[in-house]
């Protein structure tokens, strides 16, 4: 006894997909509602026999457009997106029905998702990371030109050395013509009193100038410390900064990398 065309494909609905190397579900429909299932898990619920096929079903269309048809459906019909090869079944120049091998398409569009918003992240990131770039570079460069400001302070600091050598050498001479004058003025007895009287003030000003240029070199030995000090941190600092330039830098090339791998994703996402 001949069996029918729709009733041949609903005998393998259950076997074919064994047959496939990915994962596949077939199903059969008459020109009003489902023969036979068995779908995958994520549409199982969605096919069931006996119920009505819907209008956007792969089956529906390929009945509809009499031939084979490659069918994405969204996931407002069934639930879930999927795509479906279908192909209207003929029995006496008449469509019967139509059988259907579909496949989920949830994975790549959650795979598509995933790389969109990792290219839009690595992007963000990429842009974020250029602007630290040029603002460690920066950093960088501040560094070398303030070492180089407190280098040459620390230079004119040396300078005044050779100012207070010369202030210690007038103090030195003008203590010298105090005391020989002091002297001269002993040899003139009441005559040099007056004059002893200008020696003793001149041998004053020889000590408080001694003094204050002992005073200003103390001063001036600590500002040279601090300025030395303050040199070897920015060298330090500025060492620090030439290095983080050139990770940043370096990060900034491995997330263009990384920019440039994602958007390949989301191409492969979308040929898949």
């Amino acid at each position: 006894m001949a069996i029918s065309i729709l009733e041949a494909f609903q005998a393998v609905t259950s076997i074919l997909p064994q047959l496939m190397t990915q994962r596949v579900g077939m199903v059969v429909a008459d020109r009003e509602k489902w023969l036979a299932s068995n779908s995958i898990k994520e549409i199982a619920a969605q096919v069931t026999v006996g119920q009505p096929i819907k209008e956007g079903a792969a089956v529906a269309v390929a009945m509809r457009e009499k031939r084979r048809v490659v069918v994405q459906v969204g996931a407002e019909v069934y639930g879930v997106p999927y795509v479906a090869v279908s192909m209207p079944l003929e029995e006496n120049g008449e469509i019967v029905g139509a059988v259907a091998v579909h496949q989920s398409l949830e994975q790549q569009e959650l795979m598509h998702t995933t790389a969109e918003h990792l290219a839009e992240a690595t992007s963000n990131l990429s842009v974020s990371l250029s602007r630290i770039s040029e603002k460690a570079e920066a950093l960088a460069d501040s560094g070398k030109s303030l070492k180089e400001l407190t280098s040459k302070a620390a230079d004119e600091v040396s300078e005044t050395n050779e100012v207070i050598d010369f202030i210690k050498s007038v103090a030195t001479q003008t203590n010298m013509l105090g005391l020989n004058a002091a002297i001269e003025a002993a040899r003139a007895g009441e005559q040099g009193r007056g004059f002893a009287v200008v020696a003793e003030e001149v041998r004053k000003l020889a000590d408080n100038s001694a003094d204050s240029a002992q005073r200003i070199t103390d001063i001036l030995t600590k500002i040279r410390d601090s300025i030395n000090c303050i040199n070897q941190e920015i060298a330090q600092l500025t060492e620090v900064n030439v290095e983080q330039a050139d990770l940043i830098r370096k990060i900034t090339e491995e997330g263009m990398a990384l920019k440039r791998t994602s958007d390949d994703v989301e191409k492969m996402a979308g040929k898949v």
